[in-house]
């Protein structure tokens, strides 16, 4: 029994430039093969045995990899790669379907798709962090630190320093602290 895991690539989601999502199956009325084939040391009677077969019945067989590859091409021009999985799979390792339960945040529901006509389903997990814009700043704020920093260098008695170079340099502290200065003025 060969059994894999898949995942793409996809562009432009959720405000990313691209974001893996890893496929997985869920809702498998039996396993693709008897647990003690896919899972080490397999013990029905182990508390822990649930959380094996979780994973074990996420994993895709190779007829599901091929349907899901030309499923994700045609409806959304995504390419699928894929793995093969050592089996039998090493027990208590953390599974999809186990994040899903726990509450988990990120996951995809292909399966609730329009005409969804997968033999199996599929839910997708993803992970993005979210994007803070950055604080913007008036080209006023960046005059009045210059102005500032032109004092500090004053006192300091630090000479030949251009107003361009103090420009040059408060932008790049800004930028530090995750600041950009805008030329237009925000409309508040």
């Amino acid at each position: 029994m060969r059994l894999f895991r898949a995942w793409s690539m996809v562009d432009n989601f959720l405000g990313q430039e691209q974001v893996r999502i890893d496929w997985f199956v869920i809702g498998r009325t039996a396993p693709p093969a008897p647990y003690e084939e896919l899972i080490r040391d397999y013990d029905q009677e182990d508390e822990n045995a649930c959380y094996d077969e979780i994973l074990a019945n996420e994993l895709f067989i190779e007829t599901e990899i091929d349907e899901l590859k030309k499923y994700l091409f045609s409806r959304h021009q995504i390419a699928l790669q894929s793995e093969a999985v050592e089996v039998p799979i090493k027990p208590g390792t953390l599974s999809y379907g186990l994040l899903l339960i726990s509450g988990e945040k990120g996951f995809y529901g292909l399966v609730e798709e329009a005409d969804y006509d997968l033999s199996f389903s599929v839910l997708g997990h993803y992970d993005v962090q979210e994007v803070k814009p950055p604080r913007l700043l008036h080209q006023e704020d960046l005059e009045l630190g210059s102005n500032f920093l032109a004092r500090v260098f004053e006192h300091l008695n630090i000479k030949g320093i251009e107003r361009d170079e103090v420009h040059d340099l408060l932008k790049k502290i800004y930028a530090e602290q995750g600041l950009k200065v805008v030329t237009d003025k925000l409309s508040t």
